[in-house]
């Protein structure tokens, strides 16, 4: 039996990329039984792009709170058993839904599935990311972010037992969501198949900020600390890949100093992140 799904886009300053968005879900070998539209913060010219489309379900929100928030109330107000994320300015391959379906079928220990990504720009491929583990452990996930919204489905109940997205953390939720979805012990599954496709224009999201990163990560350190100690060296590895990744999307003085901050971290523990990488 086909499982319904309902598929949530939080939808922000994104009508120069929307048409891209809706014709890759039109396009879908299985079609979801409903697309949720959640506008983060009152626009008109929001409201007004989307009456072009007819088979939405749009939800106006008054006021910016971020894409997980905005995830949160779009799932709230799903049907649907499974839960697709997708993000208005990203794009599926044909048979994503599909192929994601008839993975969480056939391994009914997953409560989740995540694909392969491919990030572009400007319609070009950039690169493409398809080797990660089967079965995601809570090592992994408290290393690094595996798991993006574009690329995920999931139950809706597991989804609403570990309470959704974290409002709070508006940059790497997703990642922050992985910790909570495995450390309450519900299972991320990996389909080894590029199936969603990340845009890589600047274009003011969020993660392309350097202090938005770093802030977003010591909200997970912090929020985890307790499941940080319990694996050897993660926390420095998280650190020095925070201030790395910080440097990688800043400029001048700043950069530099992640950057060197980043170095700092490698010089005082060199034997435990030599171990980890």
């Amino acid at each position: 039996m086909t499982p319904s799904i309902s598929v949530v886009i939080p939808f922000y300053k994104a009508e120069g990329f929307f048409n891209d968005v809706y014709s890759s879900l039109k396009a879908q070998t299985l079609q979801p039984d409903e697309i949720i539209v959640v506008i983060d913060g009152y626009s008109r010219i929001a409201e007004d792009f989307l009456k072009n489309f007819d088979d939405l379900t749009v939800i106006p929100l008054n006021e910016n709170g971020g894409p997980a928030r905005a995830r949160n109330i779009g799932v709230s107000h799903a049907k649907s058993e499974f839960i697709a994320f997708i993000d208005a300015d990203d794009k599926w391959a044909t048979d994503k839904l599909e192929k994601q379906s008839e993975f969480l079928a056939e391994h009914s220990e997953f409560s989740a599935c995540h694909t392969g990504i491919k990030t572009f720009n400007d319609n070009k491929i950039i690169s493409t990311f398809n080797n990660k583990s089967f079965d995601l452990t809570l090592r992994e996930v408290l290393t690094t972010c595996h798991v993006l919204p574009s690329a995920l489905m999931i139950k809706k109940s597991a989804f609403e037992a570990i309470n959704g997205f974290d409002p709070k953390i508006k940059c790497s939720e997703d990642q922050d969501f992985s910790i909570s979805l495995i450390s309450q012990q519900y299972k991320i599954g990996f389909l080894a198949l590029p199936l969603a496709f990340l845009r890589r224009e600047e274009h003011g999201n969020i993660s392309s900020n350097g202090r938005n990163i770093l802030i977003g990560h010591f909200q997970i350190l912090n929020k985890h600390w307790s499941l940080y100690k319990q694996y050897q060296g993660v926390r420095s590895l998280f650190i020095y890949s925070t201030f790395m990744s910080c440097g990688g999307k800043s400029t001048g003085i700043e950069k530099k100093c992640y950057y060197f901050c980043g170095k700092l971290v490698s010089v005082i523990f060199p034997k435990t992140l030599s171990q980890q990488v």
